[in-house]
């Protein structure tokens, strides 16, 4: 079939075949299954660092290369974080000593799965009943030290960050989330663990039984499994964008889930990708996940007529060594311009490391801001150190997302965006500080009160909004609301917040009916145990108020919190003022 399509800046029609792997009905079959036939291939991918994206907590190579013990204070909680290995396991802890240097508590886990490949370091998951949550620590290769893992210095979550599909999807083969459930997985929760063969190509199982059975080519392509090489630079980029370009947001299309997306389809149907335009005062942006648009402001890219793609200088099956990459890129380079092109005298070229080596120029490495003791290539191949960005980076055009780049939309930038799809991004980027989208958040939010009034979202949305208001009577809108969501399916906050309002309203047995079922759903959320003593205390239930924060200390010793509801249930029912 033809079809169009286009990077943001670049239109193209091309043909392309409809690959059977890239469809829902086909099955996995796992990254061994394709060694049988291609063992070169598997065993170069294997590897690279997509190929070691994530190994299991015992995994004795890797624990060979990490310098334990090792404790980290934090001095704004006043708590220690300590790695330690025992046998064949790796382990950290959390405690806390009073003035004299008695523990005040301590707990202790192992840890499950070791994600990334080293490039920039090695972080850890730790499973609690079927649960996944990050570790505390991590430790930074390129530094060679352990640190609090990234977004640990704005909030310290300890052993209780919650590890989502969304993001464990990417540096994994296969996770297996139990959907609708917060960290919740199946058993075993990754059916393949590094990212593998089926990734990249989609599910391999009709391509297996082809091939198993010596099923002669209806053609010379073989569409029994994608190939990125033989479909169109756009879909081929789209593989890569799932994972490579995160965009200010990202917004699930209703119904569908990350893991739905295979290879050779649209990402866009699954999974869309906004950025707000760039200010006229950018200077340089950051690098994490901004591989695809980067790339897209380049002049190589814009000047190559769509043929410039991830791939042009990536072979995903192979990763060169340090001392060679420098060579292997500079002749990708080459391959479009010619040396006498750079016009830097060839003494000052002979000065980069390696020698005349045209990325450290024209793709230099830049700090990630969001990762302390990281750095990863910025993919806007630039001719010099200043060169502004093209206008394409300020204005996002005819678009159905209005003032939105939307980097999934390909050459349907005029294709009609879900409603929801839309809030839903525009909601996102005013939580994260873009202000100047919440006229537009608001008018998508009425559009939707009226066109998907039982929406979970969108309910959600309403109470927090009415409860912004300030307003007495804004109380049992939100309440109803909320209501609404939880009953449809939300999120822990929604029932924090529900249970909250019931209790400013003196409808105490109603708060507790709401956080009960709200930790049921969510039995690692730490605010639920607090709020749950707190309501017990209103009503004078000391007995029961004292058996929730005993099993909250249980699942969350380090809890400031409960223990100061712990002394003040203790206090109240020994000087008998109170009865318990």
């Amino acid at each position: 079939m033809t079809i169009r399509f286009s990077s943001p800046l670049l239109v193209l029609s091309i043909v392309v075949w409809p690959p059977l792997s890239s469809a829902q009905s086909t099955h996995y079959v796992g990254t061994e299954a394709c060694a049988a036939c291609h063992a070169d291939i598997a065993a170069r991918y294997s590897k690279t660092a997509m190929g070691r994206s994530i190994v299991r907590g015992d995994d004795p190579v890797l624990l060979d290369r990490l310098p334990v013990p090792f404790t980290v204070f934090d001095s704004d909680a006043g708590e220690y974080f300590e790695v330690s290995r025992k046998e064949a396991s790796i382990y950290q802890s959390q405690y806390a000593v009073d003035r004299d240097g008695k523990e005040i508590f301590r707990q202790t886990w192992k840890l499950a799965f070791v994600v990334g490949s080293g490039e920039n370091g090695f972080g850890f998951l730790l499973e609690r009943d079927g649960y996944l949550f990050e570790a505390p620590l991590t430790y930074y290769t390129k530094s060679h030290v352990w640190s609090f893992s990234p977004g640990y210095q704005q909030r310290n979550l300890a052993f209780t960050r919650p590890v989502i599909a969304e993001c464990v999807g990417c540096h994994s083969g296969r996770p297996q989330p139990v959907y609708g459930r917060t960290a919740l997985y199946r058993k075993p929760p990754f059916a393949e663990l590094a990212v593998g063969c089926e990734n990249c190509h989609g599910p391999g199982g009709q391509h297996v039984v082809e091939r198993r059975a010596g099923r002669a080519l209806a053609g010379k392509t073989d569409t029994s499994i994608v190939n990125p090489a033989h479909i169109s630079g756009w879909l081929s980029d789209n593989i890569c964008m799932k994972c490579h370009q995160g965009g200010d947001v990202r917004v699930e299309q209703p119904g569908k889930h990350e893991q739905d997306f295979r290879p050779g389809t649209r990402l866009d149907d699954v999974v869309a990708i906004f950025k707000a335009p760039l200010s006229r005062e950018t200077s340089s942006q950051s690098v994490l996940l901004e591989h695809y648009f980067s790339m897209t402001l380049s002049k190589c890219y814009r000047a190559s007529a769509g043929a410039l793609r991830c791939t042009s200088c990536h072979d995903p099956h192979t990763q060169p060594p340090p001392v060679e990459a420098g060579a292997l890129y500079r002749a990708r380079c080459l391959s479009c311009h010619q040396p006498a092109s750079c016009k830097l005298p060839i003494e000052e070229r002979r000065k980069t490391s390696p020698s005349d080596e045209c990325a450290s120029c024209h793709m230099p490495k830049r700090t990630v801001t969001t990762i302390t003791h990281a750095a990863l290539t910025e993919h806007r191949i630039v001719t010099r150190f200043d060169e502004p960005y093209p206008p394409e980076a300020f204005e996002p055009g005819q678009s159905s997302a209005p003032g939105l780049l939307h980097l999934t939309a390909g050459a349907q930038s005029d294709a009609k965006i879900p409603a929801i799809t839309l809030f839903q991004a525009y909601s996102g980027l005013v939580h994260d500080g873009h202000s100047e989208f919440k006229t537009r958040a608001n008018e998508m939010l009425d559009r939707l009160a009226r066109e998907s009034p039982g929406n979970p979202v969108v309910l959600s949305a309403l109470a927090r909004r009415a409860m912004g208001t300030g307003k007495p009577e804004a109380a049992e809108e939100a309440i109803r609301d909320f209501t609404g969501a939880i009953q449809a399916g939300t999120t822990a906050e929604d029932y924090l917040l529900l249970a909250g309002l019931c209790s400013k309203k003196k409808q105490n047995a109603e708060a507790l009916a709401v956080l009960q079922k709200g930790m049921r759903a969510n039995p690692y959320v730490r605010e639920f145990s607090e709020s749950l003593a707190v309501e017990y205390m209103a009503l004078g239930q000391y007995r029961d108020a004292a058996d929730v924060i005993h099993k909250g200390l249980d699942l969350f010793p380090d809890d400031v919190a409960l223990r100061v509801l712990q002394k003040k249930v203790q206090s109240a029912t020994l000087d008998g003022s109170m009865t318990p």
